[in-house]
Parts: C-alpha cells; sequence; structure tokens
C-alpha cells in the first residue's frame, strides 16, 4: 500500500524494540490516556470512512426516507440523513 492506516501506525509506536528506549511503554497511566485517545482516533477515522462510502456498502438498499415516512414523520428537516454501518462494526 502507498499510504499507511491510523491503526498500523499506533501498532508500529507501541512495538518494543531490544536496545531501542521507548517513551511511550513507560509512561503508566500516560500510556493508558493515550491508548483510549489513539483508539478514539482510530473509531473516528473508520466512521468517516464509512460516512463518505456509503456508495460502496450500497446504503441506498435500506430505504431510511420509506422507513420513517411508516413511522408517523411527516417532517422532512426532523428525517435526517440515514448513514448505514456494516453489521460487522462493533458497538
Amino acid at each position: 500500500r502507498l499510504c499507511v492506516s491510523v491503526r498500523d501506525y499506533y501498532c508500529y509506536m507501541l512495538q518494543t524494540r531490544p536496545g531501542i528506549f521507548n517513551p511511550i511503554l513507560c509512561g503508566a497511566r500516560l500510556l493508558q490516556q493515550w491508548g483510549v485517545d489513539m483508539y478514539i482516533k482510530i473509531e473516528s477515522c473508520r466512521l468517516k470512512w464509512y460516512r463518505k462510502n456509503q456508495t460502496k456498502i450500497r446504503a441506498d438498499l435500506y430505504k431510511g426516507v420509506v422507513d420513517a415516512i411508516t413511522s408517523g414523520e411527516t417532517r422532512a428537516s426532523a428525517v435526517g440523513v440515514r448513514i448505514v454501518l456494516p453489521g460487522t462494526y462493533p458497538g
């Protein structure tokens, strides 16, 4: 690949290497906070990809507007835009 994903980069940063000091791994509680922050960054990148690539995951097969109208919603401003996530997405 030409580009490195965010996940691959942070996995690279967390590796231990003999003879090379890694300050990230010696951070104790700061390491935990860094790990949480990087997890949030990775998940936001994944969600951004799903938002921008709805045609690739065939989101048009899900009739969101028709579902909203059949549930009783009549105002178009309240319907909004539906973002479809795949079944493999956790949470």
